[in-house]
């Protein structure tokens, strides 16, 4: 599934390349991939004639803002991608949305596996979300026509790579929880946008076991977490992002982070800092790479 990197650089593209852009039509061909609002029908009807004001991403999700304050969701989820076409490009028969642009161009939402979803909401109370707390209204299959924008986000957690995200914050959050740090840092209302790629690398940066429990961490320990992660994704933006099999960015291309790579899925090779064979376990079912030297096993842990 991508990640933050990954949903970060493809936002990036279409912000230089759709910003400003007219849609003409939208095209649904997987009537499930549309969110909000339903039927399909009404979704292509509302998103006619609009503007793309600019593009940003939340947590592992695109954010097209539109220029009348609307947002749209992209959540790529395993095999998702946004990809700009040229005109008289040939059709992919995996564009699940084809949104036509003004200038002949083409926004293709493709998803091989069809487990993305597109929605579309009201502008407002994005600036506010962070704080991991769960809106106190029901949810918004029951109830979408009173969710902004803002409160589709509101069960996330802070941005790791925005300013308010400081060293104290992280520190003052881990001492409240007692989960293993490889559950915690994939827990989105903890953190927003790290998944099974950069909790892997964020670990063995900061020389912390998987299975360690976040309560038991000293505060020099919690800062080289918080330094570790930050910096493993700003590598992974820079890379353009990690490609295992599904990843493009919207020019269709594959990332490059992967062969930077030091733990994930590198399983008996090598340890790039002491030649130590890297070990991989299974850590609330999904797979956790580590070195054992450089990352000790915390007394009494059981792999589960």
């Amino acid at each position: 599934m991508p990640e933050l990197p990954e949903v970060e650089t493809v936002a990036r593209d279409l912000q230089r390349w759709v910003a400003g852009a007219t849609i003409t039509g939208a095209t649904v061909r997987w009537g499930r991939t549309i969110r909000h609002p339903q039927p399909a029908e009404r979704f292509s009807a509302e998103v006619e004639g609009a503007t793309i004001d600019r593009v940003s991403r939340r947590a592992k999700t695109v954010l097209i803002h539109l220029v009348d304050g609307r947002v749209m969701t992209v959540a790529l989820r395993m095999t998702g991608a946004l990809i700009v076409a040229p005109p008289d490009t040939t059709p992919d028969p995996y564009a699940r949305v084809v949104f036509s642009l003004a200038d002949g161009r083409e926004l293709r939402y493709r998803d091989v596996r069809k487990f993305g979803r597109i929605g579309l909401w009201p502008g407002g109370g994005l600036r506010s979300v962070g704080a991991g707390r769960r809106p106190r209204s029901r949810g918004v299959a029951e109830m979408p026509g009173r969710y902004r924008i803002g409160e589709v986000f509101a069960a996330h957690g802070p941005e790791p790579l925005s300013r308010s995200f400081t060293v104290e914050r992280f520190v003052e959050r881990l001492a409240r929880r007692s989960a293993r740090l490889k559950t915690l840092l994939l827990d989105q209302s903890f953190i927003a946008g790290v998944g099974n790629i950069y909790a892997d690398e964020a670990l063995w940066r900061a020389r912390l076991h998987p299975l360690r429990a976040a309560d038991t961490l000293t505060p020099d320990e919690a800062r080289r977490l918080h330094r570790s992660v930050r910096r493993v994704l700003r590598e992974g933006i820079a890379n353009r992002g990690a490609s295992f099999s599904d990843y493009v960015d919207a020019r269709g291309d594959e990332g490059q982070n992967q062969e930077r790579l030091a733990v994930y899925r590198r399983t008996d090779q090598p340890c790039h800092r002491c030649g130590r064979p890297v070990r991989r376990i299974v850590v609330g079912q999904r797979s956790t790479h580590f070195c054992p030297r450089c990352q000790p096993e915390p007394v009494a842990s059981v792999a589960t």
